[in-house]
């Protein structure tokens, strides 16, 4: 299991030799030559119209093409939170029964070539969905998560109440500062700017195997970029809340490093799909058996099943 605790010196020199390759990455003149390829879209089934002011552009893979428990319990919840949603799948398979599983909860379903991770995913629903910006506020979101664990609704009460334009539920100092695109809400403003659809625009597809690339690209540089354009951001659990000092050259993933603890105290709404094939692989699903079966024995079970613990 991963503890606040400071990283090997390889993992450490691989860091930087990552950051010094993406200063050639991150050219213009590279991503036109090398990153260049546009994602095929395979399908894409309108279901129905805007029928709220919230979208939620959800992005999925799985390999067999099935629908998972964890996600029909994902998206219910959504729901709940008045949102219209749009499925973007990345898997190898799209299977017409499986689509009728989620069909009740959806705006819109996009089955499309796997480039580009989420934030490809993402584009695609942006450029899907032509009124996105008839919208108040849109989340982006994708099934790396179990949850939630506690109730979204309180979460989006309170950001709804202030000024922010874009928002977290962690924030992380892995790589450099950044807040985690597991979860962001974007709303006010930001939604109508030029520079909201100029970075969804100039996006490129990353392959399969560049992801840290795409990390620092779009994941650490969004939040760079949208300081840079003095909107305001926040998030709802802050790394620098959990421990003092931050260490540069230590695990600064909250969801990782504190998880537990976030769950337990902060109401924290998920668990990492990462961290509990982590658990599991050292034997250490025990915890997330304590945790979870405190606070939402549902979630528990639905780990235990797509992992087959049970």
């Amino acid at each position: 299991m991963l503890n606040y605790a400071k990283k090997s010196n390889l993992i450490i020199y691989k860091e930087h030799l990552l950051k010094f390759l993406f200063f050639f990455v991150n050219t213009n003149i590279f991503k036109k030559i090398f990153l260049d390829k546009i994602p095929e879209i395979y399908n894409s089934i309108s279901i129905t119209n805007k029928t709220t002011n919230r979208l939620v552009l959800f992005s999925t893979y799985n390999s067999d093409g099935k629908i998972k428990e964890s996600l029909l319990f994902y998206l219910t919840q959504l729901k709940e939170l008045k949102a219209d949603i749009v499925l973007i799948d990345t898997s190898p398979y799209s299977l017409p029964e499986e689509i009728e599983k989620i069909r009740p909860f959806l705006r819109h379903y996009i089955w499309r070539e796997n480039l580009g991770y989420d934030f490809g995913s993402w584009k695609v629903g942006f450029s899907e969905i032509h009124d996105w910006k008839e919208y108040n506020q849109i989340i982006i979101t994708n099934d790396s998560i179990f949850g939630p664990i506690h109730p979204l609704a309180p979460i989006f009460e309170k950001f709804n109440s202030q000024e922010i334009d874009i928002w977290g539920l962690t924030d992380s100092y892995e790589l450099s500062y950044h807040l985690m695109s597991y979860f962001l809400v974007f709303q006010n403003k930001i939604i109508q700017s030029k520079e909201f659809e100029n970075f969804w625009n100039s996006m490129v597809y990353f392959p399969t195997t560049w992801k840290k690339f795409l990390i620092l690209s779009y994941e650490v540089g969004g939040t760079k970029y949208w300081k840079k354009f003095n909107f305001k951001t926040n998030a709802y659990i802050k790394f620098q809340n959990l421990t003092h000092p931050i260490f540069k050259n230590y695990y600064n993933n909250p969801t990782h490093v504190f998880w537990d603890k976030i769950i337990a105290e902060n109401s924290f709404p998920f668990l990492k799909k990462d961290l509990t094939r982590r658990l599991i692989s050292t034997n250490e699903f025990e915890r997330v058996k304590d945790v979870l079966g405190k606070y939402n024995p549902a979630v528990l079970r639905l780990n235990e099943k797509e992992y087959s613990i049970i």
